[in-house]
């Protein structure tokens, strides 16, 4: 019941849009030396046109390592903007004014917390690669346009980064994101993750669902920052293991759900969880359930 009406207010807040529809230096011989009997030196390859040096190959921990490192808080955020009159209460509490969302961010430096990537969590869950003390991940959810009107500014001037994950079907329209506003947010150094295309919960999805939900999405946005994107959010938080094994096909690295379900403990990279901020909390509540 709370899923359909969380979809309400994302169908209310669009103006009536319906949203169901990551050579050597050898000696080498030339024919006239071999024919001499002798060799000659290749000459050396100029810095420019040498091979890249290659990373060092990683090794993904167990499930079981993996599930002891997904500790990190990461911060779920919807809509960034003032309260107007008609908001009811779900939208009012998936709405954080954008003051709040400042003390809420400053009050994670003042407390010690240092805030991370997504890649980097991922990298931390997935290979054990070490974060700073007291890592917190902050993302945003659905691709309302105070994310970029009022979310961007603040994260630059407390020089963070954040995840986007965005929905695709409301790219363009009256108080969403546009196409720009995503390429710009990734030019800033943030991160663009994948959202479905009209948030329907993955548990329902049947034959060509998975293909307009997941990969779709994810090629659209792909062409709109120029790179490849890999991070994916499950609609309302919500999965099943015909979800895990999809969202993995679709050429997704990891997923995220929300703190209210456990992670799988076999694929705890596609289970990723987030805690859902309400506009309710202050900044000693947020401090109080990160601490919890």
């Amino acid at each position: 019941m709370r899923s359909m009406r969380r979809r309400d207010f994302l169908i209310a807040a669009a103006g009536g849009l319906a949203l169901a529809g990551c050579t050597s230096g050898q000696p080498t011989r030339t024919p006239a030396a071999s024919a001499a009997g002798t060799t000659s030196t290749a000459a050396p390859v100029p810095p420019s046109q040498a091979a890249a040096p290659q990373p060092p190959q990683r090794t993904p921990g167990t499930p079981e390592e993996m599930l002891a490192r997904a500790t990190v808080p990461v911060l779920c955020y919807h809509q960034i903007r003032d309260f107007t009159p008609d908001d009811g209460p779900e939208a009012r509490s998936l709405t954080c004014p954008p003051t709040l969302l400042e003390r809420h961010l400053r009050a994670l430096t003042e407390a010690g917390m240092q805030p991370v990537t997504s890649p980097q969590l991922v990298d931390h869950v997935q290979f054990g690669t070490p974060l700073p003390p007291r890592p917190v991940t902050i993302s945003f959810d659905d691709a309302s346009e105070g994310q970029f009107t009022n979310a961007l500014p603040i994260l630059q001037r407390l020089s963070m980064s954040a995840t986007f994950f965005v929905m695709t079907v409301v790219l363009d329209k009256p108080k969403w994101l546009s196409r720009d506003q995503v390429r710009l947010l990734d030019r800033a150094g943030m991160t663009i993750g994948v959202h479905t295309w009209d948030h329907h919960p993955v548990t329902k999805y049947t034959g060509a669902d998975w293909a307009i939900q997941l990969q779709q999405p994810k090629a659209e946005l792909e062409q709109i920052v120029g790179h490849g994107l890999d991070l994916f959010a499950y609609p309302y938080g919500a999965w099943n293991a015909e979800a895990l094994e999809n969202v993995q096909e679709a050429g997704y690295r990891t997923a995220f759900q929300l703190s209210d379900k456990p992670l799988d403990p076999q694929r705890p990279l596609f289970t990723l969880r987030r805690l859902l901020i309400s506009s309710s909390w202050d900044e000693q509540d947020l401090l109080a359930r990160l601490q919890a």
